[in-house]
């Protein structure tokens, strides 16, 4: 977090502390039991080093530039060992990257790619790297059956199946349930269960699990808003673009400021109505089919009745729900009907079984995937990417700040030039570490996603929209236009 950043021990925005760099190979040089170790770090070019809310692990790559053909001396196999420790000055090594064998979790070579010759006795290649959960899940599958609570059944797969000894920062789950998992690879096991989860504290469904450079997480978008008594968390970072390196009137720079200045910035989405009616983020419909009992059943949802159900990204001025800020208005589209009201718009069919495990309880989905599928295309409507000075500090799903300007005349001086909409509290579900050794500058390429507005849209009781067109169309026969075309 920035704020406990030691400035005396950062020299700069974009200053990074990057341990040497070593590619370990499975062979031994001598037959023994320690593995050949070669020192990479005079020949790196850039660090790229990835971590995403989509992502269950990280991932990252390495460009050298090759003039002592360790491609072919060590030999480079595709089963290396990458060791590195990555970290901002001024931040322990507990906020940063630790991918050595001594303190850390080092990070396994799985690709080589764009390989081309630099000059004739050099070449340049990219070593792509991943977490050895990465490699494990693809050597696993998972046959058998979890009963207890969902966070239980992802503790035992990690510890069990995947056998990680990295941290696991998990929220809990209610209900007792029971699964089959049907000889899925471990992962895939684990996207199960994120999609039939529910927080023990929160009305909402559907969890993440992703990796970031503090462990493994299996927690609720809204339990990344806030925290478990329901209060906001606290913004880590205020990002806004502006001028760097100001100095004061003593010459000195302000670095955490500069820390927090957007290089650039460019708006992906701010929304996108056809996708949200298709996937059913405004409204939905589920018809469920029940083998035990031989009946059948519809479930209806709607996004503004469910919207003050769950603690989203904006609050009130106490920190409380708000019913008034999310992604859609309230307004009459068509015959006095909300864009809420068009149901089967969206449908869903799901079949079910009463009393199939006696003492524990199916999820229902009912309540489960209209609302996941709704809260997760929600916050993928605004999305917003900027680069900024790097800093190890900050991962995904961390809450931020963003002021972003708003392109309009300033006609009041002394009114704030930003946009009501678009600025806020966001959630980062992305970014990238890029460590330019040759430049020796660290920046950082961070995704974040909104679902609620601080300001909110303006609502409108009236029918606005309802028989506006000019109605006057006719209808005709091709036939008939050719027989009098001649």
């Amino acid at each position: 977090m920035y704020f406990d950043v030691d400035e005396q021990n950062l020299e700069k925005a974009g200053s990074y502390r990057l341990s040497q760099v070593d590619l370990v190979s499975y062979a031994s040089p001598t037959g023994g039991t320690e593995s050949f170790r070669q020192d990479i770090s005079n020949l790196i070019q850039e660090i790229n080093i990835y971590e995403h809310l989509e992502s269950k692990t990280l991932s990252g790559d390495l460009t050298l530039i090759d003039a002592t053909n360790v491609i072919s001396t060590l030999p480079l196999t595709g089963y290396e060992r990458i060791e590195f420790k990555l970290s901002t000055p001024g931040l322990g090594i507990e906020k940063g990257y630790d991918f050595t064998s001594i303190s850390g979790y080092p990070m396994y070579v799985y690709k080589i790619g764009n390989k081309a010759q630099v000059n004739p006795r050099a070449q340049a290649y990219t070593l792509h790297f991943c977490s050895i959960e990465t490699i494990k899940n693809e050597q696993r599958r998972i046959s058998k059956a979890f009963a207890g609570s969902i966070d239980e059944f992802v503790l035992e797969v990690c510890r069990g199946d995947l056998k990680t000894k990295k941290n696991l920062i998990l929220e809990s789950t209610k209900n007792l349930t029971k699964f089959v998992v049907p000889r899925l690879k471990p992962f895939d096991s684990i996207e199960m269960f994120c999609e039939n989860a529910t927080s023990k504290n929160f009305k909402n469904a559907g969890y993440r699990f992703f990796e970031t450079s503090l462990g493994f997480n299996f927690k609720s978008y809204e339990n990344m808003f806030t925290k478990g008594n329901g209060t906001p968390r606290r913004a880590l970072a205020n990002y806004l673009p502006k001028v760097k390196s100001v100095r004061d009137s003593r010459d000195n720079r302000n670095i955490l400021s500069d820390l927090q200045s957007m290089e650039s910035f460019k708006v992906i989405s701010q929304f996108n109505t056809l996708r949200n009616l298709k996937t059913g983020a405004y409204a939905s419909r589920m018809v469920i089919h029940d083998n035990f009992n031989k009946t059948f059943s519809e479930n209806d949802f709607d996004y503004h009745l469910d919207y003050i159900d769950h603690h989203h990204l904006e609050s009130d001025s106490r920190g409380g729900k708000r019913d008034d800020n999310g992604v859609l208005p309230y307004f009459k589209f068509e015959d006095n009907k909300a864009f809420s009201d068009f149901a089967e718009g969206s449908l869903h069919f799901h079949s079910n079984t009463a009393k199939v495990h006696n003492d524990y309880e199916l999820p229902e989905q009912k309540e489960i995937v209209q609302q996941r599928i709704s809260q997760k295309t929600a916050l993928s409507s605004i999305v917003v990417e900027f680069e900024v000075p790097g800093f190890t500090g900050i991962n995904a799903g961390d809450v931020v700040n963003l002021t972003l300007p708003s392109y309009s005349p300033n006609k009041n001086p002394l009114a704030k030039d930003e946009d009501p909409y678009l600025s806020g509290r966001y959630l980062i579900s992305g970014l990238r570490h890029n460590i330019g050794v040759m430049a020796k500058k660290h920046v950082m390429v961070v995704e974040c996603i909104k679902d609620s507005l601080n300001t909110p849209y303006p609502e409108e009781i009236q029918d606005t929209f309802t028989n506006k067109e000019t109605n006057k169309g006719d209808t005709y026969l091709q036939y008939a236009i050719d027989e009098n075309l001649g």
